[in-house]
């Protein structure tokens, strides 16, 4: 456990309403977790889906090269990635705040090693530059084909350049980065009238009207515009102007620069054809004038004023440091092209134009640079999300188990003490009784005690047997406002006068498939909580009404299935429930009463009821108002049936039967009591402790009116077998099946047809004998 204390897991605890647990933040919201050289204080940004499914992760894809640019600003300064999940079916490229990363080339400081790089690429191009300087004027054949191949170069590099840069501003939101896009933009742009301009390359004269000084003009105003642009980025940078936009007002700002550079290049295209003539002459054929080194100086100069807004104030940024690089070289290409040459097509011009392709190349091939470092950081960072994911998986694992054990412990241990105490009751009467044989009215009291005592245990049994929704259930479709109206009267008794019930009833209630006795139980558990929850009195309300749950709530728990249900809520006026204690609510053996007040199980009971009728349940509680608890029941199609009101038996000797009954029971304590019980009540009996020996008597001619087996029995052979077997024998034999498991149980284990009949042990003697008559009256 040592790895995991190096990071933090943040464990979101959701209140749970019957169908919510506490779980650790994952199955919508993701991992939380942060490396451990990083603050605790969550970061404010967003950067990889980690695209997870439950606890196993998938390796996210590896982003294309716009969206690193638009998650550089996730990368620390120490080469880690902060993870956090982004939310479900969101592009990473929509996760900004309100506020620009701080994180983006145009910001970031440059770290020495590149400042030492960026120096020795101009001190290389300065060194090459003096060397040429002196053969600028040798003389060149023309090649026209020239032009368009560098013009294409060239406005390709500056386009991909801008693409770069405008993903850079909708990370950053950096008005300079928005314009220095844009110049980037027309100076891609304004490469496609200079080569339709151009004289002798699509026509004598060029096209679009122009004059013999139309394509030198546009090729100055291309390298003094972009130079302006390069000042106007490093004075508008200086006031870090962030743009107010939110990141959905992006896109219409960079349409808006989009637009702005393509008028910028039309205007300026529109002025340097229709008004060439008012421009001073600086080509003589492919000869440079004097006017041509006039002007050109003042680009020189352009240059140098945007070096020295570049430089300062320290310490200089990433990317401006290669911007001076940038502006160094469209310096060298200005002088040679334009300053130590004699005109177009010597050596001057061409190696001039290579050194704009140098200076087109610089910032592009730098952001590559930056991207695959920043890929081997993605990399790196997905190994160690990888690393802790398999860790936490683990550690959630362990900490599943413990909550198990924990479970099991209280439920083993509350199991055994109510146990122990009704045992103490049955082993203290009978040992009573055994030292009252002459007074018989003691004994009677005695046994009467202990046969309370026993009944406590197996209603325990059965509470517990439908929390785990394993209790034998025999569901019918009924109408849940007649069950209510036939137990009110017994919820009146039980809850006493001081309690007000009043019911709010819907008329056009629907049908549901339950089992009625346990509804009526759940019923009873609920007024009975309630009651307990206001000692001076109060009031309960039960109310019914139909609802339909759609996909959009269902969504946001897994445990609720979306449809019609029909809801029954129990309400009260009581002392309410904090989060802490109505998250346990439904735990076995999970109470707030006094001690000898109530056992825990009550709303379990509720729980597994409402689990088996295939629905769920949920409680709505506030400390000094009072609780609210919602039984969603799936809605039924059937008309329901009528169920007779409860009511009061007395007690009375069972009626006896006739006929003869083969018992089949592996345990002969219990084989005794059976056959014993079964004499009794009249019947003759014959017993066998496995099923080769029923099987035996069975084929002999002795006289079986009903086979009475238990479903567990030794041999190879179960009872639903040897009914199956006995069946077979004697077609005309009736079968009664027991087990102290139960139905489900059994129909999965055993293969118990749907077809036999089945008593549950611990059973008495009246309910034996009533099952006896039933399944031999038919």
């Amino acid at each position: 456990m040592a790895r995991a204390k190096r990071f933090r897991i943040a464990v979101r605890s959701r209140r749970r309403s019957g169908r919510h647990s506490p779980d650790v933040a994952g199955a919508n919201d993701g991992p939380r977790f942060y490396p451990p050289r990083f603050s605790r204080r969550p970061p404010e940004l967003c950067c990889l889906d980690t695209r997870q499914r439950g606890w196993e992760h998938d390796r996210p894809q590896m982003p294309s090269l716009p969206d690193v640019f638009r998650i550089v600003d996730a990368v620390a300064d120490r080469g880690v990635l902060r993870l956090l999940p982004a939310p479900s079916g969101s592009d990473v490229s929509n996760l900004g705040t309100t506020r620009g990363s701080n994180s983006f080339l145009a910001v970031a400081p440059a770290p020495l090693n590149a400042k030492r790089c960026a120096l020795a690429i101009v001190i290389a191009s300065f060194v090459a530059f003096c060397a040429l300087v002196p053969f600028a004027r040798v003389p060149l054949p023309r090649i026209d084909a020239f032009i368009p191949i560098y013009d294409s170069t060239f406005a390709l590099n500056c386009l991909v350049t801008a693409g770069f840069l405008f993903v850079g501003f909708r990370r950053s939101r950096l008005h300079a980065v928005l314009l220095l896009a844009c110049g980037y933009l027309f100076t891609s742009l304004i490469a496609i009238p200079h080569m339709l301009t151009f004289p002798g390359l699509f026509s004598s004269g060029g096209l679009l009207g122009a004059g013999s000084q139309t394509s030198a003009w546009l090729e100055t105003f291309r390298h003094g515009g972009f130079l302006l642009f390069v000042i106007c980025y490093a004075l508008l940078k200086r006031h870090r102007s962030i743009s107010g936009r939110s990141i959905a007002d992006t896109p219409a700002a960079i349409m808006s620069a989009f637009t702005g550079a393509i008028a910028g290049v039309c205007l300026v295209t529109l002025f340097a054809t229709a008004g060439h003539q008012l421009l001073p002459r600086i080509i003589d054929g492919d000869s440079y004038t004097t006017s041509m080194v006039a002007v050109n100086i003042l680009v020189c100069l352009l240059g140098l004023v945007a070096l020295v807004l570049l430089g300062s104030p320290a310490p200089i940024s990433i990317f401006d440091l290669w911007l001076i690089v940038t502006v160094c070289a469209w310096m060298f290409d200005v002088a040679l092209d334009r300053l130590f040459n004699t005109g177009r097509f010597d050596l001057g011009y061409h190696i001039g134009h290579l050194f704009g392709l140098l200076a087109a190349s610089v910032v592009p091939i730098v952001l590559l640079v930056e991207a695959s470092r920043l890929y081997g950081r993605l990399d790196e960072a997905l190994a160690i999300t990888e690393a802790r994911n398999t860790e936490l998986a683990r550690s959630r694992e362990e900490l599943a188990q413990a909550q198990r054990l924990e479970a099991i412990g209280l439920l083993t241990g509350g199991v055994a003490h109510d146990f122990n105490n009704l045992l103490t009751i049955v082993i203290g009467n009978l040992d009573l009784i055994l030292d009252s044989r002459r007074n018989p009215e003691k004994i009677e009291r005695l046994a009467q005690s202990a046969m309370k005592a026993a009944q406590r245990g197996e209603h325990l049994v059965r509470q517990l047997l439908t929390y785990a929704r394993r209790q034998i259930s025999h569901p019918q479709i009924v109408n849940l406002n007649q069950l209510i109206a036939n137990i009110e009267n017994l919820m009146h008794r039980v809850i006493g006068e001081q309690i007000e019930v009043a019911t709010m009833l819907s008329p056009g209630l629907a049908s549901v498939e339950i089992d009625p006795a346990q509804f009526e139980t759940a019923l009873l558990n609920l007024a009975i909580n309630s009651r307990d929850a206001m000692t001076g009195g109060g009031r309960i309300t039960i109310e019914t009404r139909n609802v339909t749950v759609d996909q959009s709530h269902a969504a946001a728990d897994p445990g609720v299935t979306p449809g019609s249900y029909v809801v029954i809520a129990v309400s009260d006026t009581g002392v309410g429930m904090t989060p802490a204690v109505s998250a346990k609510a439904f735990d076995p053996f999970f109470t707030t009463k006094e001690v000898g007040r109530g056992s825990g199980l009550g709303l379990s009971q509720v729980y597994g009821f409402v689990k088996t009728a295939g629905g769920h349940v949920t409680i709505d509680s506030k400390l000094g108002v009072g609780t609210t608890v919602s039984l969603y029941l799936p809605k039924s199609s059937d008309r329901p049936v009528a169920v007779a009101p409860a009511a009061d038996i007395e007690a009375s000797e069972p009626a006896g039967g006739h006929g003869t009954i083969l018992v089949v029971e592996d345990d002969e304590e219990v084989l005794a009591v059976t056959a014993e019980s079964l004499t009794e009540l009249g019947y003759q009996v014959v017993t066998a402790v496995n099923a080769a020996r029923a099987l035996e008597i069975l084929q002999s001619n002795q006289p079986i009116d009903l086979l009475f087996s238990d479903v567990v029995i030794p041999g190879g052979t179960n009872g639903a077998q040897l009914a199956v077997e006995a069946r077979r024998l004697r077609p005309e034999l009736k079968v009664l099946l027991t087990s102290g498991y139960t139905a489900a149980a059994l129909s999965l284990e055993h293969g118990l047809p749907d077809n036999l009949s089945l008593v549950g042990k611990p059973y008495q003697r009246e309910e034996l004998a009533k099952q006896l008559r039933l399944v031999i009256g038919r």
